[in-house]
């Protein structure tokens, strides 16, 4: 199991390692809007404030959405991240 800190609501959950952000979120309750749910609108920007290692790497259509705005490395798209140990994050929005 990982943890998954979301720190806006202090909100602590764990969930089974592998699983996708957005489904983490979704489960949670969490205050994460999502869009398109495929890493083309950037609606679920978040920065990963700890655990960026534990994060999946990007697939080519988040890297460029993403380059597209100038983010730096810790900052992702929830609908993309596939979480594979503990993580912090912080909702960003577009």
């Amino acid at each position: 199991m990982v943890k998954v800190h979301f720190l806006l609501e202090d909100l602590l959950v764990e969930a089974p390692e592998g699983t996708s952000l957005q489904r983490i979120a979704d489960a949670a309750g969490a205050d994460i809007t999502f869009g398109c749910r495929t890493g083309s609108c950037g609606t679920c920007r978040v920065h990963i404030t700890q655990g960026l290692q534990h994060c999946g790497e990007p697939n080519a259509e988040e890297r460029d959405f993403l380059k597209g705005l100038d983010a730096p490395p810790d900052q992702r798209l929830a609908c993309q991240v596939i979480v594979h140990g503990d993580v912090a994050i912080e909702y960003l929005g577009l």
